[in-house]
C-alpha cells in the first residue's frame, strides 16, 4: 500500500502548477557543429520602451550551453517581450543580443497593445542561421527561415534595414510556443 502525505501531495501540486505557469516555451535546438550559447533578454524597457513596466518579468535562466545536437528550453510568461540569440556566435552580442541574429517576440496573448508576434532579425548584424517554427501549428503563425544574410524580406529583417514589417508574423491568443533551430539540420 502506498502512503502519500498531505505535504507530499501539496508539494507535487505546487511543482506541477509551477511548470504549467510558463505559458510560452521557446525550445532552442542546436544543429550547429559547435556549442551554442542561447540567451533570452527582456526588451520591454529598451527596444519596446513604450511597454516598460507593463510586461511580466522572466525569472528563469538567461542562458544555456548547448552541445551540437542538443536543445534547451526557455519557459516564458504571458505578456513578456524579448529576444533569444546565440551569444556563442559572436563575442559582440553582449547580454541583449546587440549585433547578433535574433528571434524577437511579443507574447501579449491578444492584449490591447498587440497580438502575439515574432520575427527573425539581422538588423544589427547577421551571425547565425535560424529557423523559427511555431506550435501549436494551428495558432495562425508562419515558420520563418533565414540561413543566410540575404534571405527573403518576408523571412527576416536584413542587416541594417528594418524593411516593411513583412518579416513579422502576428498570431492569435493561443499560448504560442516556438522551436528555434540554429543552423541547418
Amino acid at each position: 500500500m502506498v502512503k502519500i502525505s498531505i505535504f507530499s501531495l501539496a508539494s507535487a501540486l505546487v511543482s506541477y502548477t509551477g511548470v504549467v505557469a510558463a505559458d510560452h516555451w521557446i525550445t532552442v535546438v542546436n544543429n550547429c557543429p559547435v556549442t551554442a550559447n542561447p540567451w533570452v533578454a527582456d526588451t520591454s524597457c529598451t527596444y519596446s520602451a513604450a511597454r516598460c513596466g507593463q510586461t511580466n518579468a522572466y525569472t528563469g535562466p538567461t542562458s544555456y550551453s548547448v552541445a551540437p545536437g542538443g536543445s534547451a528550453i526557455f519557459k516564458l510568461p504571458n505578456n513578456f517581450v524579448g529576444r533569444v540569440f546565440d551569444r556563442a556566435s559572436s563575442s559582440a552580442c553582449g547580454t541583449d543580443g546587440w549585433d547578433c541574429s535574433l528571434l524577437e517576440f511579443n507574447f501579449d496573448n491578444g492584449a490591447a497593445a498587440t497580438s502575439q508576434s515574432y520575427d527573425l532579425s539581422n538588423i544589427q548584424g547577421y551571425t547565425r542561421g535560424m529557423q523559427a517554427v511555431p506550435w501549436p501549428s494551428n495558432a495562425g503563425c508562419n515558420t520563418k527561415t533565414c540561413f543566410a544574410s540575404n534571405c527573403a524580406l518576408d523571412q527576416a529583417y536584413p542587416p541594417g534595414n528594418e524593411g516593411d514589417n513583412a518579416a513579422n508574423t502576428s498570431c492569435g491568443a493561443a499560448n504560442l510556443g516556438i522551436t528555434l533551430y540554429l543552423c541547418h539540420a
